[in-house]
């Protein structure tokens, strides 16, 4: 660790010095600094090959650099390969790779790939890939892959790949996706996809459990929660055949939202309690106008509210015009199109009338209908 520390520090102090690459030398061949071809004038030298046996600094390197520690440098065009570290004092067009971590001070073209992290402390125009991190401190165009996390201090113009989090500073354009988290901060224009997608400003699509926005700029969130500051949320109460009674909450972005719902249906021999998930879409509005489609699967009970043993799902299909009545209330209504599917029920008493039903061979039974359902809306 102490080694590994002084090789850091002394690399600071060389990046420190400067450095033209005024001098050429084909080939230069460092042992450890200054134990080299180039001696203490090494910062002034360019070359198109160098060999570090433990490690070593150059100039400028136009073709290939390798080292069996670490590389330094201030400009290098092609490639650079070490077994712990690069560090490239300011410009690097070409491909890095590194066993630990590889750090650009300004710019850097093309890719890079570490077993740690990568670190662009400007600009990257390309690709980074790394086992755990890639960091730029300002902005990425191509694309950032890494096994844990990306994270962009201002600008991304591309994607990000991680395995568990993104993070983009100020704006992103383009894609994120990681098994875990994105987070875009300022300005998001493109797709978040993960399991958690966070966004400022959003703008284009997040698909992922979780789904939050600080502010709706024209965006689909498609997920199980989706959390708009200035979205959509509503209380609704309704009534239909089935759930006789419902009560809803509505939640997303100012086009799609998420419905939450709960609801109580008697019958002949006991009260049924459904409790239900769904997905739908504002497709019109205007003025006091308002339609809405929609899809809600409940799970009906008939003993047991968290009896999952058998199928007993009943799914319906909402197309719900409403209509605002003041800034607080508004009164819904529309058509429905209702399938119940069970393996041990038949729903017969789920519908206003006879409606046809449909039995397989292993059992499972389909009973589909046409409703009506209307309600009152809040906020």
């Amino acid at each position: 660790m102490k080694q590994r520390f002084g090789f850091v520090v002394l690399a600071v102090l060389v990046l420190a010095l400067p450095g033209a690459g005024d001098t050429y030398r084909p080939v230069s061949v460092s042992f450890f600094p200054p134990l080299s071809t180039n001696g203490l004038d090494a910062m002034d030298v360019r070359s198109n090959f160098s060999l570090n046996i433990i490690g070593g600094w150059i100039g400028a390197v136009e073709g290939a650099e390798l080292g069996s520690v670490f590389n330094i440098g201030q400009d290098v065009t092609g490639f650079q390969g070490a077994g712990v570290f690069n560090i490239t004092g300011r410009r690097f067009k070409g491909v890095q790779t590194a066993g630990v971590f590889s750090v650009v001070g300004e710019s850097f073209d093309i890719l890079q790939l570490a077993g740690v992290f990568n670190v662009v402390g400007d600009e990257l125009l390309g690709c980074q890939a790394a086992g755990v991190a890639n960091v730029v401190g300002n902005s990425v165009r191509g694309c950032q892959v890494a096994g844990v996390a990306n994270v962009a201090g201002a600008y991304v113009n591309g994607a990000q790949l991680a395995g568990v989090i993104n993070v983009a500073g100020q704006a992103l354009t383009g894609a994120q996706l990681s098994g875990v988290v994105n987070v875009a901060g300022e300005g998001f224009e493109g797709a978040q996809i993960g399991i958690v997608n966070i966004a400022e400003r959003a703008r284009g699509l997040q698909l992922g459990i979780v789904n939050i926005a600080g502010e709706d700029d024209g965006f689909v969130p498609i997920g199980m929660v989706s959390i708009v500051e200035h979205g959509m949320f509503h209380l609704n109460a309704g009534l239909s055949e089935a759930p006789l009674a419902a009560l809803e909450i509505k939640m997303g972005s100012r086009t799609v939202y998420n419905v939450f719902a709960a609801g109580v249906q008697p019958t002949s021999s006991s009260t049924r309690l459904m409790y239900g998930l769904g997905i739908g879409g504002r497709v019109f509005r205007r003025d006091r106008l308002h339609f809405d489609v929609d899809a809600v699967g409940y799970n009906v009970s008939q003993d047991d509210i968290f009896d999952f043993s058998g199928l007993n799902m009943l799914n319906k299909l909402r197309v719900t015009a409403g209509w605002r009545i003041n800034e607080l209330v508004s009164v819904t209504a529309g058509p429905t199109v209702s399938v119940f599917v069970s393996d041990y029920e038949s729903g017969e008493d789920l519908a206003l009338y006879d409606a046809p039903l449909y039995q397989d061979d292993t059992g499972t039974m389909v009973r589909i209908w046409l409703g009506l359902s209307a309600g009152v809306q809040l906020f």
